[in-house]
């Protein structure tokens, strides 16, 4: 899993194994060692019918999502839409929070095999 953080934007995106792994263990997270301290960032997979949350706790980044939505991103694929959540900000505005599937490297990986 990778976390790209743009100004008005932060994309968490799953390769195709990964987004089997939430399905099916409710969470998936990555942890980056920094050289103070690290960086965790991880999807859980709430239960059909809540709504989306996002939430940052000091170095913790944590995406959560109705299970209901992660599966009908999983049955639209190969959609690039992912799932596109706004959450406003503490100072005012908002913030887009994605979840995408790269398909591209879960292609690749099966070409090789």
């Amino acid at each position: 899993m990778k976390l790209r953080i743009d100004p008005s934007k932060i994309s968490f995106r799953l390769d195709f194994d990964e987004l089997m792994h939430l399905k099916t263990h409710g969470d998936i997270q990555e942890v980056i060692t920094l050289p103070q301290g690290h960086l965790t960032y991880k999807v859980i997979s709430l239960p059909a019918g809540g709504a989306p949350e996002f939430e940052v706790a000091g170095p913790l980044y944590t995406l959560s999502l109705p299970q209901d939505m992660i599966a009908a991103h999983h049955a639209a694929l190969p959609s690039l839409d992912g799932i596109i959540c706004c959450f406003p900000c503490q100072q005012g505005g908002t913030i887009t929070v994605s979840l995408e599937v790269n398909l591209k490297k879960s292609r690749q990986r099966a070409h090789i095999s």
